[in-house]
């Protein structure tokens, strides 16, 4: 018996800097040089050697870069959740277990905005911090996806036109817009849950039954003692 190891999540870093960017690191940290990020950041600061700068530089783009590693279909999967015919089958196929349904959805856009930040500290003292801006628009046609029990179980078709924009202190670090082929690049292997953060409904009454219980009747017994005596 062979088993198929499940593909590797499509994220952020992939669409951004491309699948075979050798060094994420590496690639951010030429705009932050280049846009005087450090320098600004520690501007009023003790001055810090060339090769200090260049470390200093390195290390807030391998921290930007941790922020990449979001899977785009888990960040769409959240505008989905909000998605009124989404919901409305979900709930549908969860008042009837082991229902389906095939919903086509409209054009329609996510909009995914992340505002993470990191704070820098030269000798202990915290000098500032450094605003990172991650945006993400989904543009998406033809959708058609399978809902089962409350979850996503399949994509049938669709496409998407992915816009992500990532600055740093107003730098531009990456962008790119490109297109998507759903079907391709979101394979469920793992159903995606539509009403997560929603309590699962009460469980049905149990049947009342018309059957009485059974009585049992004893006799009155009449218990013998020993004979009294002469």
């Amino acid at each position: 018996m062979t088993t198929t190891a499940p593909a590797e999540p499509f994220t952020v870093r992939a669409f951004l800097l491309g699948p075979e960017c050798p060094d994420t690191a590496d690639a951010l940290a030429g705009p932050l040089h280049g846009g005087g990020a450090v320098r600004g950041l520690l501007h009023g600061t003790r001055p810090l050697t060339p090769a200090a700068d260049q470390a200093v530089e390195h290390e807030l783009a391998g921290s930007i870069d941790s922020f990449l590693s979001l899977d785009i279909f888990d960040v769409a999967a959240g505008g989905w959740r909000r998605h009124a015919a989404l919901t409305d089958a979900a709930h549908r196929t969860r008042a009837t277990p082991g229902s389906e349904e095939v919903v086509a959805l409209a054009s329609h856009e996510i909009t995914s905005n992340h505002r993470p930040y990191i704070d820098v500290f030269l000798d202990g003292v915290k000098v500032g911090a450094l605003d990172v801006w991650l945006d993400l628009l989904f543009r998406i046609n033809g959708f058609v996806t399978v809902v089962r029990d409350a979850h996503i179980v399949a994509v049938r078709s669709g496409q998407c036109v992915l816009e992500a924009r990532l600055t740093v202190q107003q730098i531009l670090l990456a962008e790119r817009q490109g297109r998507l082929d759903l079907p391709c690049i979101w394979h469920l292997h793992t159903p995606l849950p539509l009403l997560r953060d929603q309590p699962p409904p009460p469980p049905p009454p149990a049947p009342s039954s018309s059957v009485q219980p059974t009585q049992v009747l004893q006799r009155p017994q009449r218990i013998h003692g020993p004979h009294p005596g002469p």
